[in-house]
């Protein structure tokens, strides 16, 4: 018997990194999943629908532009025309956005960042709240970051938007507690696609040479380093190795979160970072 069975979740952004790993843990788990993001459906189908459906779960795939109100409500519907409710809103989805100074950003790129972040909260919360109010149940997950808490240089837009996803989970939480609905944000560890985006952008930004290959390898020695111990950052100089966070950790964290396991919390931003404290 699954944490989710009888349940029905949306998660956004769901072609790679921690919104692939929470779909499709959701599915294992017991969950009708529906999926989107702006890549082409049969892509979305073919990368992760088909995997699910393989593995015996239920799921439907569209290609969303979620910082979109018109596609976001016709997402939701479809997914309510299939499996009769929503239960569980997981927002996944993020852009890296520009690596820039403010000096030298345009306005557009300040708020396509934005749009994204964190108008797509907005949206896609929105939009299935009326149900979830209705039958006085609802699990929504906001995806935060490390940089939700402190800053990133070169890096406003990003930085500001997932600040912006800690304050809206707080809030949301308030407002919709007393329809026993839980509210609650995750700050995650890395994934290797969007180590690799952050790290090159700075370093194009920077006019620094970037070795892509070197990259991804010590990425991957990090995260499956058998000697590494959860220390983080503030036992570096005793000598122990930082334990690298990936999608998994925080695929079980939404587990848990959308679950009933969680009932008692709500406007809480967690961290699976790891060992590194923010």
């Amino acid at each position: 018997m699954g944490k989710l069975d009888g349940k029905v979740a949306i998660v956004t952004g769901a072609a790679r990194g921690h919104s692939e790993a929470v779909a499709k843990l959701f599915a294992k788990e017991g969950a009708a999943v529906s999926i989107c993001d702006v890549v082409p459906v049969e892509v979305l189908e073919e990368q992760v629908g088909s995997k699910i459906r393989e593995a015996g779960g239920q799921v439907v795939c569209f290609q969303t532009d979620v910082s979109n109100e018109d596609q976001v409500t016709a997402m939701v519907e479809e997914t309510l025309r299939q499996f009769g409710t929503v239960d569980i809103l997981a927002n996944v989805v993020g852009i890296a956005g520009p690596t820039k100074d403010v000096w030298d950003m345009s306005l557009s790129e300040w708020k396509q960042t934005l749009d994204v972040n964190l108008d797509s909260l907005f949206l896609c919360s929105k939009a299935v709240l009326p149900v979830m109010i209705e039958k006085r149940y609802g699990k929504i997950i906001n995806f935060s970051s490390p940089t939700g808490k402190q800053p990133l240089s070169h890096r406003a837009p990003y930085a500001t938007s997932k600040m912006g996803v800690i304050g809206f989970t707080r809030t949301l939480a308030a407002d919709v507690g007393q329809y026993n609905i839980n509210v609650n944000a995750i700050c995650p560890g890395q994934h290797e696609e969007r180590s690799l985006e952050l790290a090159r952008g700075r370093a194009e930004y920077l006019n620094k040479p970037f070795d892509e290959e070197d990259f991804r390898t010590r990425f991957m020695e990090r995260q499956h380093n058998e000697k590494a111990v959860l220390a983080g950052r503030w036992l570096a100089d005793e000598g122990f190795a930082e334990k690298g966070s990936g999608s998994e950790d925080a695929a079980s964290l939404a587990l848990f979160l959308a679950s009933d396991d969680s009932s008692s919390m709500t406007g809480q931003d967690i961290n699976t970072g790891g060992g590194v404290m923010w």
